[in-house]
């Protein structure tokens, strides 16, 4: 497999790579700068600036609830000024991003940056990454799985790189100071070398149909009256439901059952490593297989593995559920993402992908729903037993889906008045 994906990169154009490379090199960043240091940082800011903790979480919240939010804007943004323009403005959201949280003796001026970092992670990650990427490679399954994997990896290196900066610096406020530098930086790269303007409405073209394509470009209002559609967009949301859960809860869970802290997040830890190990893996795989049959089998595995979480007491458990939760969490976002463009097609794939980016906010009700549980019966497992049968529900719906059968006009355009109006349906 390792041989054969070396062979499709070969055939790829030196643009091709800049492009993915600067992406990757800006999603990992951002990846470990704000999902997963921020609450790393955060118990040095509440110390130093005498904050509470639910004011704390509210960035949290807020850093959620606006990424998902504004998983629309960059859509509008790529189609009236070009991915280009949509990158250095994501870039320049960040800066200030960074400056407000480096800055901030107010929890109003944390709560602003995070908010803004949210917006900010909308404009440069996975939307315009997969825009790119798509138009800029033959092999879009691997190259999808370079880039979700090195971004994964961010995951893994985000609390590293705070604990490094912290030591040398003595301080918290100097890691946010680097990534007001960083991140702008790379993100006015990836732009440079992204697609030219001119180039952006077209594509590469496969050298071979992508298993399990049906070979037809869908307008965007005629793909949301497909079934599969929502099934796809369902699979999302629920895999984003199942991590958010599992990065919130998973530590408290497991010291309430009997493990030590240091053991629970180092469990937390070496999920996210195996779950950018699987988004490789799986992104060789998706140009062999179909990518429905990943989506099964990642769901299937995030079924097992929240099924271990809910009632572990010992190692061997926990084991289980790392494996289940990291292998399905990884190959469910590159699968969901070659499923729909495979689907679809690429034409309109920009404008579903950000309907599926913002329907699947939903899933950041996760930990709220969880605390409430736990409130109630005096632990997770019973929420966690409920997010395993949502997961077995949604993997029914995908075993039994099927391409969509060709609708009347679904190949045609859709004009981008049209799309604005199908973004505020949605809202």
């Amino acid at each position: 497999m390792i041989r054969g994906g070396l062979d499709l990169f070969r055939r790829e154009t030196a643009a091709a790579w800049a492009a993915l490379a600067s992406l990757s090199a800006l999603f990992f960043v951002i990846t470990a700068g704000t999902f997963t240091s921020l609450g790393v940082v955060l118990p040095e800011m509440v110390k130093a600036l005498g904050w509470d903790w639910s004011g704390a979480g509210l960035g949290f919240t807020l850093l959620g609830l606006a990424t998902g939010l504004a998983s629309y804007a960059p859509t509008v943004a790529i189609r009236r000024i070009g991915v280009r323009a949509t990158l250095a403005l994501g870039a320049a959201l960040m800066a200030a991003a960074f400056g407000c949280l480096y800055a901030a003796q107010s929890i109003w001026l944390y709560w602003a940056g995070a908010t803004l970092a949210g917006i900010g992670f909308a404009f440069l990650a996975t939307i315009p990454g997969t825009f790119v990427l798509a138009r800029a490679f033959r092999a879009r399954s691997a190259a999808f799985g370079v880039y979700f994997t090195i971004g994964g990896l961010g995951g893994v290196a985000g609390p590293w790189l705070y604990f490094a900066t912290h030591e040398a610096s003595g301080g918290w406020r100097a890691y946010w100071l680097a990534l007001a530098v960083a991140v702008p930086a790379l993100g006015l790269i990836a732009a440079a070398l992204a697609a030219p303007p001119e180039a952006e409405a077209e594509e590469r073209p496969a050298e071979t149909r992508s298993p399990g394509r049906p070979g037809r470009d869908w307008e965007a209002a005629a793909a949301l009256r497909t079934p599969q559609f929502w099934i796809i967009v369902a699979a999302y949301t629920t895999y984003l439901l199942c991590e958010v859960t599992v990065n919130g809860l998973s530590v408290q869970h497991l010291t309430e059952r009997g493990a030590t802290a240091t053991l629970a997040g180092g469990l937390l830890s070496a999920q996210a490593l195996i779950n950018a190990v699987a988004r490789a893996v799986a992104g060789l795989a998706g140009e062999r297989l179909d990518p429905r049959k990943l989506v099964i089998a990642a769901l299937a595995c995030l079924v097992v593995g929240l099924a271990a979480l809910a009632a572990a007491r010992d190692l061997p458990m926990m084991v289980v559920y790392v494996l289940g939760i990291g292998v399905g969490y990884g190959v469910s976002y590159l699968g969901t993402a070659v499923l729909l463009l495979n689907y679809f097609g690429r034409r309109r794939n920009l404008e579903l992908f950000s309907l599926m980016c913002l329907v699947s906010t939903l899933a950041s009700a996760g930990p709220f729903v969880g605390g409430l549980v736990h409130d109630r019966t005096g632990g997770f497992g019973p929420a966690l037993w409920g997010f395993a049968a949502v997961a077995a529900v949604v993997l029914a719906a995908v075993a039994l889906m099927r391409p969509p059968a060709a609708a009347a006009g679904a190949g045609g355009e859709l004009p981008v008045e049209e799309v604005g109006r199908l973004g505020q349906d949605v809202l």
